[in-house]
């Protein structure tokens, strides 16, 4: 994982240079870890929050660095609280992805960035270089099961399918909440896979990105 954020990174620091008083927001933090290792790459006070967060909050081992247990729809933070947002493969699992998306606005600071990054509702195939710990057999019943959803007419989230949301959806949604929406979908695909950067570009030449790359990212400025 702490090479996969180390790569988040390099593209986050094209837009947010934080300042010694930045604070930044894990939006669905898990049971932590991402959160200890974004705390540790970016060197600013980190906050992670999510809605399973349990009996954390006294385990954190770094200065700086706190769990705590939130709905993403209704942050308990005043408003322009971070600098930066770190949300990654999240916004597919809540009930209400627009509410989230305006709640993260609400807290980020004026500038402030907003990093996301979902499943590709229109992909082929999924899973495969995803750093879940899963077996092959595992990752091919997962697609299995995103292909059942499809024929059955329901690859939606809410009916809980993996589905995430396609670059059209996204950019409809956020347009009227950021300021700025940038897809880095391409930068992150051509970060993670460098040894497959030529074939990666020429996915993108040929305009089949949207079906052959699994997640969409996106930098959002308020």
């Amino acid at each position: 994982m702490r090479l996969l954020i180390q790569g988040n990174k390099k593209i986050v620091d094209k837009y947010f240079s934080g300042d010694p008083d930045s604070k930044i927001l894990v939006a669905g933090a898990g049971q932590g870890d991402e959160a200890e290792l974004i705390f540790d790459e970016f060197n600013l006070d980190t906050i992670g929050v999510d809605i399973n967060i349990e009996k954390l909050a006294a385990s954190i081992k770094y200065p700086g660095l706190s769990l705590c247990k939130q709905d993403l729809e209704r942050l308990a933070f005043a408003d322009n609280s971070f600098s930066f947002i770190y949300s990654y493969h999240v916004l597919e699992h809540v009930s209400n992805h627009v509410a989230v998306l305006n709640e993260l606005c609400r807290v980020l600071e004026p500038d402030g960035v907003l990093f996301v990054g979902f499943p590709n509702k229109h992909r082929l195939i999924s899973y495969i270089g995803t750093s879940q710990k899963a077996s092959m057999l595992e990752k091919i019943k997962w697609n299995v099961n995103d292909y059942v959803y499809r024929a059955r007419g329901k690859f939606q989230n809410k009916y809980g399918a993996h589905a995430g949301f396609s670059e059209k959806e996204f950019l409809l949604d956020s347009a009227g909440v950021f300021r700025e929406v940038y897809p880095v979908r391409n930068e992150y695909m051509s970060t993670k896979y460098a040894r497959f950067r030529q074939a990666i570009a020429l996915v993108v030449t040929i305009g089949l990105g949207e079906i052959l790359f699994p997640s969409n990212y996106y930098i959002c400025i308020k």
